[in-house]
């Protein structure tokens, strides 16, 4: 007769699922549409950045050949 040894772990299943109620479903989709959309304000602020920082350059350029 074969024998086990129960206390080492096993891959079998217990059955058991972890269920969410649906007030944490509604948190964690709300607290993953606000990390979405501070990544969102995040880029369009960098964005703006560059953009101010090319608008400055080419004012440079611009007034170097006008006065020339």
């Amino acid at each position: 007769m074969a024998t086990y040894d129960l206390r080492n772990k096993t891959n079998a299943s217990t059955g058991q699922r972890i269920v969410l109620s649906q007030d944490q479903v509604r948190l964690n989709r709300l607290e993953s549409g606000w990390k979405r959309l501070e990544n969102l304000e995040t880029k369009v602020e960098e964005q703006s950045d560059k953009l101010n920082q090319i608008t400055s350059l080419l004012n440079e350029i611009s007034k170097k050949t006008s006065a020339s």
